[in-house]
Protein backbone atom coordinates (compact mmCIF):
# COMPACT_ATOMS: atom_id res chain seq x y z
CA UNK A 1 0.00 0.00 0.00
CA UNK A 2 1.20 3.48 -0.94
CA UNK A 3 1.73 5.59 2.08
CA UNK A 4 -0.86 8.33 2.90
CA UNK A 5 0.50 12.18 3.89
CA UNK A 6 -2.63 13.71 4.16
CA UNK A 7 -2.70 15.07 7.55
CA UNK A 8 1.38 15.40 8.09
CA UNK A 9 3.44 15.75 4.67
CA UNK A 10 6.24 14.78 3.68
CA UNK A 11 9.75 17.44 4.32
CA UNK A 12 10.66 19.30 1.44
CA UNK A 13 12.48 22.36 -0.10
CA UNK A 14 10.72 25.93 1.05
CA UNK A 15 11.67 26.91 -2.39
CA UNK A 16 8.61 24.64 -3.80
CA UNK A 17 6.94 25.84 -1.21
CA UNK A 18 7.59 29.49 -2.00
CA UNK A 19 6.36 28.14 -5.31
CA UNK A 20 3.25 26.80 -4.44
CA UNK A 21 2.56 30.81 -3.06
CA UNK A 22 3.37 32.24 -6.65
CA UNK A 23 -0.13 34.08 -7.10
CA UNK A 24 0.17 35.85 -3.78
CA UNK A 25 2.59 38.35 -4.37
CA UNK A 26 2.28 39.93 -0.90
CA UNK A 27 3.49 36.69 1.00
CA UNK A 28 5.90 35.43 -1.65
CA UNK A 29 8.20 38.24 -0.52
CA UNK A 30 8.26 37.65 2.73
CA UNK A 31 8.49 34.12 2.28
CA UNK A 32 11.20 34.23 0.25
CA UNK A 33 12.72 36.56 3.42
CA UNK A 34 12.41 32.93 5.28
CA UNK A 35 14.70 31.36 2.73
CA UNK A 36 17.51 32.37 3.91
CA UNK A 37 16.97 31.03 7.77
CA UNK A 38 15.27 27.70 6.81
CA UNK A 39 15.71 25.06 4.16
CA UNK A 40 12.67 23.15 3.91
CA UNK A 41 8.87 22.90 5.50
CA UNK A 42 6.26 20.10 5.75
CA UNK A 43 3.19 20.50 5.57
CA UNK A 44 -0.19 20.27 7.99
CA UNK A 45 -3.57 19.33 6.98
CA UNK A 46 -5.86 22.65 7.25
CA UNK A 47 -8.64 20.60 9.68
CA UNK A 48 -8.68 23.60 12.90
CA UNK A 49 -5.58 21.28 14.77
CA UNK A 50 -2.75 21.64 12.14
CA UNK A 51 -0.58 23.54 15.08
CA UNK A 52 -0.97 20.97 17.41
CA UNK A 53 -0.54 18.26 15.27
CA UNK A 54 2.54 20.15 13.74
CA UNK A 55 3.80 20.59 17.10
CA UNK A 56 3.59 17.54 18.10
CA UNK A 57 5.42 15.43 15.30
CA UNK A 58 8.32 18.15 15.14
CA UNK A 59 8.91 17.65 18.51
CA UNK A 60 9.06 14.33 18.86
CA UNK A 61 11.13 14.34 15.48
CA UNK A 62 13.44 16.54 17.26
CA UNK A 63 13.71 14.38 20.42
CA UNK A 64 14.93 11.43 17.68
CA UNK A 65 18.78 11.52 18.40
CA UNK A 66 18.24 12.80 22.00
CA UNK A 67 17.62 10.09 24.32
CA UNK A 68 18.03 11.90 27.16
CA UNK A 69 15.52 15.12 26.20
CA UNK A 70 13.47 11.78 25.50
CA UNK A 71 13.43 10.73 29.09
CA UNK A 72 13.30 14.06 30.21
CA UNK A 73 10.21 14.61 28.09
CA UNK A 74 8.37 11.38 28.98
CA UNK A 75 8.42 12.70 32.65
CA UNK A 76 7.19 15.65 31.82
CA UNK A 77 4.07 14.38 29.89
CA UNK A 78 3.58 11.64 32.73
CA UNK A 79 3.35 14.34 35.22
CA UNK A 80 0.64 16.01 32.72
CA UNK A 81 -1.55 12.99 33.92
CA UNK A 82 -1.78 14.29 37.47
CA UNK A 83 -2.14 18.33 35.91
CA UNK A 84 -4.96 16.98 34.14
CA UNK A 85 -6.89 15.48 37.10
CA UNK A 86 -5.89 18.60 38.99
CA UNK A 87 -7.80 20.50 36.09
CA UNK A 88 -10.76 18.07 36.73
CA UNK A 89 -10.85 16.19 33.91
CA UNK A 90 -11.58 11.99 34.57
CA UNK A 91 -9.56 9.06 33.15
CA UNK A 92 -12.23 8.09 30.79
CA UNK A 93 -12.20 11.67 29.25
CA UNK A 94 -8.42 11.57 28.51
CA UNK A 95 -7.21 8.43 29.37
CA UNK A 96 -7.14 6.56 25.59
CA UNK A 97 -5.45 9.96 24.29
CA UNK A 98 -2.23 9.90 27.18
CA UNK A 99 -1.66 6.50 26.54
CA UNK A 100 -1.93 7.24 22.73
CA UNK A 101 0.75 10.11 23.13
CA UNK A 102 2.81 8.40 25.62
CA UNK A 103 3.23 5.11 23.05
CA UNK A 104 4.14 8.05 20.71
CA UNK A 105 7.18 8.97 23.07
CA UNK A 106 8.40 5.24 23.81
CA UNK A 107 7.96 4.13 20.23
CA UNK A 108 10.53 7.75 19.36
CA UNK A 109 12.90 6.47 21.98
CA UNK A 110 13.22 2.85 20.80
CA UNK A 111 12.56 3.29 17.11
CA UNK A 112 14.54 6.53 16.20
CA UNK A 113 12.76 6.34 13.01
CA UNK A 114 11.40 9.76 11.04
CA UNK A 115 9.42 7.04 8.53
CA UNK A 116 7.74 5.49 11.66
CA UNK A 117 6.73 8.52 12.94
CA UNK A 118 5.53 10.00 9.87
CA UNK A 119 3.41 6.84 9.43
CA UNK A 120 1.72 7.03 13.11
CA UNK A 121 0.92 11.09 12.45
CA UNK A 122 -0.97 9.97 9.72
CA UNK A 123 -2.90 7.00 11.17
CA UNK A 124 -6.21 9.01 11.70
CA UNK A 125 -6.89 7.36 14.72
CA UNK A 126 -3.22 7.89 16.30
CA UNK A 127 -2.90 11.50 15.06
CA UNK A 128 -6.35 12.61 16.13
CA UNK A 129 -5.60 10.88 19.56
CA UNK A 130 -2.46 12.22 20.15
CA UNK A 131 -3.80 16.19 18.62
CA UNK A 132 -6.85 15.82 21.87
CA UNK A 133 -3.91 14.80 24.73
CA UNK A 134 -2.00 18.09 23.74
CA UNK A 135 -5.55 20.38 23.26
CA UNK A 136 -6.59 18.63 26.89
CA UNK A 137 -3.19 19.85 28.30
CA UNK A 138 -3.52 23.24 26.83
CA UNK A 139 -6.78 23.28 28.30
CA UNK A 140 -5.84 21.71 32.17
CA UNK A 141 -3.10 24.43 32.33
CA UNK A 142 -5.26 27.09 31.27
CA UNK A 143 -7.99 26.25 34.06
CA UNK A 144 -5.09 25.56 36.48
CA UNK A 145 -3.80 28.76 35.75
CA UNK A 146 -7.23 30.61 35.46
CA UNK A 147 -6.10 34.18 37.51
CA UNK A 148 -3.52 34.81 35.77
CA UNK A 149 -4.40 33.75 32.01
CA UNK A 150 -8.44 35.24 32.65
CA UNK A 151 -7.23 39.12 31.74
CA UNK A 152 -5.38 37.97 28.06
CA UNK A 153 -9.22 36.51 26.94
CA UNK A 154 -11.38 38.51 25.39
CA UNK A 155 -14.72 39.49 26.41
CA UNK A 156 -16.59 38.41 29.90
CA UNK A 157 -15.98 34.44 28.90
CA UNK A 158 -14.91 32.30 32.09
CA UNK A 159 -11.73 30.16 31.76
CA UNK A 160 -14.09 27.27 31.90
CA UNK A 161 -15.85 28.86 28.93
CA UNK A 162 -12.66 29.36 26.74
CA UNK A 163 -11.57 26.02 26.81
CA UNK A 164 -14.93 24.69 25.89
CA UNK A 165 -15.40 26.90 23.22
CA UNK A 166 -11.37 27.63 21.71
CA UNK A 167 -9.00 24.88 23.26
CA UNK A 168 -10.59 21.35 23.43
CA UNK A 169 -12.94 21.15 20.28
CA UNK A 170 -10.98 19.42 17.43
CA UNK A 171 -11.67 22.22 14.81
CA UNK A 172 -11.10 25.12 16.79
CA UNK A 173 -7.72 26.93 15.92
CA UNK A 174 -5.04 27.78 18.15
CA UNK A 175 -3.56 31.18 19.29
CA UNK A 176 -1.13 32.92 21.08
CA UNK A 177 -2.76 31.71 24.71
CA UNK A 178 -3.25 28.42 23.54
CA UNK A 179 0.44 28.49 22.05
CA UNK A 180 1.92 29.83 25.38
CA UNK A 181 -0.02 27.25 27.53
CA UNK A 182 0.96 23.61 25.52
CA UNK A 183 4.71 25.22 25.32
CA UNK A 184 4.69 26.01 28.29
CA UNK A 185 2.92 23.10 30.35
CA UNK A 186 5.39 20.23 28.06
CA UNK A 187 8.24 22.44 28.08
CA UNK A 188 8.51 22.43 24.51
CA UNK A 189 10.73 25.68 23.06
CA UNK A 190 9.30 27.13 19.99
CA UNK A 191 9.63 29.47 17.45
CA UNK A 192 6.89 30.58 15.37
CA UNK A 193 7.39 33.23 12.19
CA UNK A 194 4.18 35.45 11.52
CA UNK A 195 3.77 36.44 7.82
CA UNK A 196 0.62 38.63 7.14
CA UNK A 197 -0.45 40.81 4.38
CA UNK A 198 -0.49 44.24 6.27
CA UNK A 199 3.95 45.27 7.02
CA UNK A 200 6.90 44.24 5.54
CA UNK A 201 8.99 40.92 7.02
CA UNK A 202 8.01 38.62 9.25
CA UNK A 203 7.49 39.11 13.03
CA UNK A 204 8.82 36.19 15.40
CA UNK A 205 8.20 34.71 18.38
CA UNK A 206 9.74 32.39 20.94
CA UNK A 207 7.56 30.21 23.57
CA UNK A 208 8.24 30.05 26.10
CA UNK A 209 9.69 33.28 26.35
CA UNK A 210 13.50 33.40 26.62
CA UNK A 211 13.89 29.21 25.84
CA UNK A 212 16.59 28.16 22.73
CA UNK A 213 13.68 26.98 20.37
CA UNK A 214 14.58 23.28 18.95
CA UNK A 215 11.13 23.80 16.85
CA UNK A 216 10.06 25.90 13.97
CA UNK A 217 6.62 27.11 12.61
CA UNK A 218 5.32 29.90 9.93
CA UNK A 219 2.04 31.12 10.43
CA UNK A 220 0.25 32.30 7.89
CA UNK A 221 -3.57 32.95 7.37
CA UNK A 222 -4.54 31.19 9.49
CA UNK A 223 -2.54 27.87 9.31
CA UNK A 224 0.42 26.42 10.83
CA UNK A 225 3.63 24.79 8.71
CA UNK A 226 6.43 23.12 10.56
CA UNK A 227 9.67 24.97 9.24
CA UNK A 228 12.77 23.56 8.99
CA UNK A 229 16.80 25.04 9.67
CA UNK A 230 19.76 24.19 7.68
CA UNK A 231 21.85 21.28 8.92
CA UNK A 232 18.84 19.46 10.75
CA UNK A 233 20.04 16.14 10.82
CA UNK A 234 16.54 14.10 10.99
CA UNK A 235 16.53 12.57 7.25
CA UNK A 236 14.54 13.93 4.47
CA UNK A 237 10.74 11.86 4.40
Amino acid sequence: AVDSYDLVSEKYDIALFIEEHGNEPLYQQKLKDLQGRYCAVRRTCADGSCFYRGLGFAYLESLLDKPQDILRFRERVAHSRQELFAAGFHEREFGHHYETFLSLVDATEDDRSVGNLLRAFNNQEVSDSTVWYLRLVTSAFLRTRADFYQPFIEGATCMEDFCAQNVEPMTSVCDHIQITAVTQALDIPLLVEYVDSLDYGTNQHVFPDGSSPCVYMLYKQNHYTVLYKPGVTTKWK
